[in-house]
């Protein structure tokens, strides 16, 4: 029986304090004087930080339309557990959008989701979501056709998920996108998202497939800027083995000064060891120098190139 009774009487103390978070809220609706406004706010801060979580629901619920509400109110409710927050911060307008974006990197995923679904979303708040929410939140965001992608939102999103094909697709979509972004995703989306921003942004299929030929190369330039000749040599056999290795990528290497991407290519394609190879690109036998050249298989136009090159470099440079 006392257990009962205990129980009954937790109920009637949670659904009191629901009805006082509805009076709490139609008080702050009819903007109270200032001094009694400070002691109605002071009772919601505490339903806030209530232990049932039904009265916090309850509270932010009633609150999500309040436009003038303590900033320490608002993100105590926002940064509650889902239930709590989410349905607070799809309708609220208590933020302003720099306050807004300074708290969102301190949200859960589910409350970047939420805000990234909303048609109003500030340009702060957007670019704040794409540089520290995930790629869920993101992909709202750039499927979100009522917001607005600023440049630098657009390139946040580029540069921290453009490998991901599927989202780069979704970003493909959009018909406010720079030129600079069209330019750098062309070459990371699927063919059919490719045809999409070649007709959205009235660009010739020669240059798309130009600016596609350039963006694949800078993917793989990125990889091999910094690595050991040991792991250009591995990367290159991975390419030749996956047919993605062409002489227009070798020679735009080896012009940038990566002998080591071209040592492992002739070594690949001539069969011979990289010591051999280097001796006969460097060492200033020019009957040496052929010898690799055809071994691999080489043009004499490109075979004219690639000493073109070696010879604009300083001797001490060369690999």
């Amino acid at each position: 029986m006392s257990s009962q009774l205990s129980f009954g009487t937790a109920n009637a103390a949670i659904l009191e304090k629901i009805a006082l978070s509805q009076r709490v809220a139609g008080y702050l609706d009819n903007k109270p004087a200032p001094g009694k406004r400070l002691a109605i706010e002071n009772v919601a801060r505490l339903l806030a930080q209530d232990i049932s979580q039904q009265v916090r629901e309850s509270l932010a619920f009633e609150l999500r339309n309040c436009t003038c509400l303590p900033y320490d109110l608002a993100a105590r409710i926002a940064t509650d557990v889902e239930s709590v927050a989410s349905p607070f911060l799809a309708a609220t307008n208590a933020f302003t959008d720099l306050q807004l974006a300074g708290l969102i990197p301190h949200l859960e995923e589910h409350a970047h989701i939420t805000l990234a679904r909303r048609k109003d979303l500030g340009d702060q708040s957007c670019m704040a979501i794409v540089t520290a929410g995930g790629q869920n939140p993101v992909s709202y965001i750039v499927r979100n056709e009522a917001l607005s992608l600023q440049s630098e939102a657009c390139e946040k999103i580029v540069d921290r998920f453009g490998a991901n094909q599927r989202l780069m697709d979704h970003l493909a979509q959009r018909s406010d996108l720079p030129l600079s972004v069209v330019e750098a995703i062309i070459g990371k989306v699927s063919v059919t998202y490719s045809a999409i921003l070649t007709d959205t942004y009235e660009i010739s299929a020669p240059m798309a497939e130009e600016i596609a030929f350039k963006t694949k190369h800078a993917a793989i330039w990125t990889q091999v800027e910094k690595a050991s000749p040991a792991q250009i040599h591995a990367y290159v056999f991975d390419l030749r083995n996956e047919r993605r290795l062409t002489d227009d990528m070798t020679l735009e290497f080896a012009g940038r000064g990566c002998f080591n991407f071209l040592n492992s290519v002739l070594a690949l394609e001539a069969e011979m060891t990289l010591g051999e190879v280097r001796q006969g690109l460097y060492g200033g036998d020019m009957r040496a120098f052929v010898a690799v050249m055809q071994k691999a298989g080489v043009s004499k136009a490109m075979a004219h190139e690639y000493l073109r090159i070696i010879k604009s470099y300083p001797a001490k440079t060369l690999h």
